[in-house]
């Protein structure tokens, strides 16, 4: 069972963390019980009662291309993970170079109306080059040079097997100056309920995250074209022009009739969740959030050690529940190393899994 923590524990925390919510993670574990060897977590999303993982393509060989069914209640893998296999079509395309190898999945969320579809985008392809053909077809993104590209992943019902059948490049607004930065691309998806697609960015040239939206049609994926998307406008809690990337993203329904809902993003480099109100009848709320994780019992050291860096990079939203997954950054990854019992899951990159309710206090009264 995920742990939670009790009165001894929360005489642990300093009155320098007081502001900030306590959160104590699980070690997400395989079928045998292990905690996972480097997945390079970078999305996340609820599904059929559990939570659906993917990684980017830094994760070790033997994790890249997979999707992982994770029980949000124990933090225990339910299954073995899924490969993905990618259609003659897209191999055949423009960017089947890049699906032949190992794209940078970088968000995942799925077809609310359509749930056998997951949906990814890939960052950093600058790896990859486009023939001559594609690259004069698709050479005005307004980003890089190798476009984002949104990720069709078709599956079943019990994600049982799953196929990348079809992708569309993104164009940026022009005005939005994004940028050719290869590593500073799409990292949040979801829908709200009126079926807009939305994308965080995490920074552009003047080094400022960014949500943009579109549309999203039953013929969405018909089309070859550019997905041209529209700043959305809304204004985020950027304290300063340092870096403050949005690396994560989910949609919160409110339980006010006729109010759109929220976002839910993570700001990785800060440990905040961002609750932005799509009516924009609020500023955004900020969530500090002191990340804690636990210790392997029969040690000397405290249940759970204060992580000081931690790099959630995926969201996920379900009734009354947020659940955040972290992206280990290996440069930084064993800071953590506190506890000499806890060294090995730092070493090995393993991802944690935190969840928190859902609290009143980031919205206005009576409108959730």
């Amino acid at each position: 069972m995920i742990k939670h923590f009790n009165a001894l524990a929360l005489l642990l925390f300093s009155s320098a963390s007081f502001a900030s919510l306590p959160l104590a993670g699980n070690w997400i574990t395989d079928l045998q019980g292990q905690s996972l060897t480097d997945p390079q977590s970078s999305g996340l999303t609820y599904r059929h009662g559990e939570l659906i993982h993917i990684g980017d393509n830094s994760a070790a060989e033997h994790m890249r291309n997979k999707l992982m069914r994770i029980n949000p209640h124990t933090a225990q893998l339910n299954a073995a993970p899924l490969n993905i296999s990618v259609s003659a079509k897209v191999l055949n395309g423009c960017f089947g170079a890049l699906f032949a190898s190992y794209p940078d999945f970088e968000s995942l969320t799925w077809d609310k109306v359509d749930d056998s579809v997951l949906i990814s985008v890939t960052e950093d392809s600058s790896f990859v080059s486009l023939s001559p053909e594609c690259q004069q077809r698709y050479a005005d993104s307004y980003s890089t040079d190798f476009p984002t590209l949104l990720v069709k992943i078709e599956t079943d019902t019990k994600l049982s097997r799953a196929e990348i059948t079809a992708v569309r490049p993104v164009q940026f607004p022009q005005s939005a100056k994004v940028g050719n930065f290869p590593n500073d691309g799409i990292e949040g998806l979801t829908f709200d309920k009126s079926g807009n697609l939305y994308l965080a960015l995490e920074q552009n040239a003047a080094n400022a995250p960014m949500i943009f939206v579109t549309p999203y049609s039953a013929d969405f994926w018909q089309q070859d074209g550019y997905v041209k998307l529209q700043d959305s406008g809304l204004v985020l809690p950027v304290p300063d022009e340092k870096d403050h990337p949005i690396n994560g993203l989910d949609y919160l329904p409110a339980k006010k009739h006729g109010h759109p809902g929220y976002l839910v993003a993570a700001a990785r480099n800060d440990d905040q969740l961002w609750i932005i109100d799509l009516s924009r009848q609020q500023p955004p709320f900020v969530q500090n959030i002191t990340f804690y994780a636990p210790t392997p019992a029969d040690n000397n050291c405290p249940a759970y050690e204060a992580m000081v860096q931690t790099a959630i990079e995926g969201v996920a939203v379900h009734g009354d529940s947020v659940y955040l997954v972290n992206d280990a950054w290996k440069k930084h990854y064993p800071d953590n190393i506190r506890c000499p019992a806890n060294a090995a899951h730092f070493n090995k990159f393993a991802p944690l899994l935190f969840s928190l309710p859902v609290n009143p206090r980031w919205f206005i009264e009576g409108s959730h």
